[in-house]
C-alpha cells in the first residue's frame, strides 16, 4: 500500500529579523512549481523590504526535487541578486544535495546543514 501524503509538499514563511526562511517538505515537482515559485516570490518581496534582501529556503525536510524545481530555485536566486540580495539553501546530505552537486548547481548557493548555521 502506498502512503499518499509522502509526496505532499507543505511550505511554511518565518521572518528573523531582516531574514526570511522558507522551509519545504515533501516533493518539489513540476506539478507544485508554480505554488513554490509563488512562496518564494512572495518571501523574497517580504525580505526586499531591507536593503539587499536575504532569503534562506530549508531544504531538510525535501524527499525530492525534480530539474523544475531546480530552476525556479536558480530563477529566484537571479532575482534577488539583481536587487543586491541573495539566498541560502539548507540541505543535509541526501537526495536533494546530491541533485543540487550532479545538476552543477550546487557552486551558486550558499549551502548549509542545517537551519541555525543558516541564521548565524
Amino acid at each position: 500500500m502506498n502512503d499518499v501524503s509522502a509526496g505532499v509538499l507543505e511550505m511554511t514563511r518565518r521572518r528573523y529579523g531582516e531574514l526570511v526562511v522558507v522551509s519545504l517538505s515533501g516533493e518539489v515537482d513540476v506539478d507544485n512549481a508554480t505554488r513554490v515559485r509563488a512562496c518564494l516570490g512572495e518571501a523574497a518581496a517580504e525580505a526586499a523590504r531591507a536593503p539587499g534582501p536575504r532569503l534562506v529556503v530549508d531544504l531538510s525536510g525535501l524527499t525530492f526535487i525534480d530539474t523544475t524545481g531546480l530552476g525556479v530555485l536558480v530563477r529566484q536566486l537571479a532575482a534577488l541578486r539583481e536587487r543586491d540580495g541573495s539566498m541560502a539553501l539548507v540541505a543535509p546530505d541526501g537526495q536533494v544535495l546530491r541533485r543540487l552537486r550532479r545538476t552543477n548547481l550546487a557552486p551558486l548557493f550558499p549551502i548549509y546543514d542545517t537551519l541555525s548555521q543558516a541564521l548565524a
